[in-house]
């Protein structure tokens, strides 16, 4: 199987902590020199660090930007390919858990929150770099969904909309992009260890890997592994597809009630 991504330089947002950090360093061992963003500055250019220390072949470089800024995401392209060059691969992996109940009120800012940053953030992003790529004929773009796509989850409207207007993106810009050289393919993680589930009570934790055929929650690595492939050559002919890394994870009751 072809991981080789030497020679190509991948953008990851959101790469500073998490399953974004996890994405960063895997893609840099298989070669790839890596843009990592954050909107907090420092995380991001510690994932950049912790590529050059450890990759004599890797370059990085850590660029603050809010995806849902359209100004921000330009200029932060525009100096990746000044310190790396084009960016072949594009990972839209930045994103928030704000969500609560639908009858709560208050809880509007949330859902344009989700929108803005899941959606418009991943446009913003494509936008910057999908021309470099119809120029060159290749590109592959990851965009990072849900288990909230196949198996929506009670008292968190907001996420659930926020990532399946995610997934239809992927899968529109996949059958129009296709014929560029580009492939548009998706990752929909289950749940992870990271700062979110770290928030979970002891009985809700146990409940969620109660319903998991595997009794655990991912690594961040799993879900890099499946960036990986879908940025690779033995993925050249995947397209519009969302690949789930969540451990067979069967539907969830409304288990926010309990974490309460």
């Amino acid at each position: 199987m072809d991981l080789d991504l030497t020679g190509e330089t991948a953008l990851v947002t959101g790469g500073g902590r998490g399953n974004g950090r996890a994405i960063a360093l895997e893609l840099a061992t298989h070669g790839a020199d890596v843009v990592v963003n954050d909107l907090d500055e420092d995380v991001a250019k510690d994932t950049a660090q912790t590529i050059r220390d450890r990759d004599d072949d890797s370059d990085a470089v850590g660029l603050a930007a809010d995806v849902t800024d359209e100004a921000e995401v330009e200029a932060m392209v525009e100096h990746a390919e000044e310190e790396l060059g084009s960016v072949d691969i594009l990972v839209n992996n930045a994103g928030v858990g704000n969500a609560g109940p639908f009858l709560d009120e208050g809880y509007d800012d949330d859902f344009r929150l989700n929108i803005e940053v899941h959606l418009f953030g991943s446009i913003n992003c494509t936008r910057a770099v999908v021309d470099g790529m119809v120029e060159r004929g290749y590109g592959k773009i990851v965009n990072i969904t849900s288990i909230h796509t196949k198996n929506a989850v009670g008292q968190s409207p907001q996420y659930d909309v926020g990532k399946w207007s995610l997934l239809g993106l992927t899968k529109s810009l996949a059958l129009e992009l296709g014929r560029e050289g580009i492939r548009v393919n998706a990752v929909a993680p289950g749940w992870v260890n990271t700062r979110m589930t770290e928030g979970f009570s002891e009985a809700v934790t146990e409940q969620i890997q109660d319903l998991n055929p595997l009794g655990h929650f991912a690594e961040p690595e799993d879900i890099a592994n499946g960036v990986v492939f879908l940025a690779s050559p033995a993925a050249d002919y995947v397209n519009g597809h969302e690949l789930r890394v969540d451990g067979g994870q069967v539907p969830i009751p409304d288990w926010r009630l309990d974490n309460r």
